[in-house]
C-alpha cells in the first residue's frame, strides 16, 4: 500500500478517538468529525481502487444507519451528533461489520449510560466541582455522551475491516 492510503486510513481511529473525548466532555459532536470520516472514507476508497458498487454499498449502509439513527433522534432516544457519528463510521464498516457494530454499540451504551446514571446518584467529589465536564454529566437529566459508546464500538470493530489491512501496513 501507498503511504497516502496508509495515512488516510489512520483517519478513522483518530477522528472517531478525537469525537468521543469531545463528546464525553462536551457533549455535543460537532459536524466536522462525521465530514472528515465522510470525505476521508470517499478519498481512500477511490485511492486503492474499491469497486464502485462495493462503494455503493457502503453509502447505503451509511444511510440506512443515517435513516434509523435520526428516527431515534427524531423520538429524544439519541443526539444529532450521535446519529450523523455512526452513520459516517457505519460508511467505513460497510454490511460486513455493520450488525457487530450495532450490537457492541448498544451493550456499550447500556453499560455508560449505567455507569453515568451511578455516577449521578452520588454527590460530585469536592475535587470535581470546579470542572465543567464533570458537573454537566452529574447534571440530573442530562444526556448521556452516547459518542463513546459508538466510538468504542467502532474501534473494537475496526481491526476486522479491510481499512485495518491498510492503517496496518504503514
Amino acid at each position: 500500500m501507498n503511504i497516502a492510503a496508509s495515512l488516510l486510513s489512520a483517519v478513522f481511529p483518530i477522528v472517531v478517538t478525537v469525537a468521543a473525548c469531545y463528546d464525553f466532555l462536551t457533549m455535543q459532536i460537532p459536524n466536522r468529525f462525521p465530514a472528515v470520516l465522510a470525505i476521508a472514507f470517499l478519498a481512500l476508497a477511490f485511492l486503492i481502487g474499491l469497486p464502485l458498487p462495493t462503494i455503493g454499498l457502503h453509502v447505503v449502509i451509511g444511510i440506512g444507519l443515517l435513516v434509523g439513527t435520526f428516527a431515534l433522534f427524531a423520538f429524544g432516544y439519541l443526539g444529532g451528533g450521535d446519529a450523523k457519528l455512526a452513520s459516517a463510521i457505519a460508511l467505513w464498516l460497510g454490511i460486513e461489520q455493520a450488525l457487530p457494530f450495532l450490537i457492541l454499540t448498544a451493550l456499550f451504551g447500556g453499560a455508560l449510560s449505567l455507569a453515568i446514571l451511578s455516577f449521578r446518584s452520588l454527590p460530585l467529589p469536592g475535587f470535581m466541582l470546579g470542572w465543567t465536564p464533570a458537573q454537566r454529566l452529574h447534571e440530573k437529566g442530562a444526556g448521556i455522551p452516547y459518542g463513546v459508546a459508538i466510538a468504542a464500538a467502532a474501534l473494537m470493530v475496526f481491526p476486522d475491516t479491510l481499512w485495518f489491512t491498510v492503517f496496518a501496513s504503514m
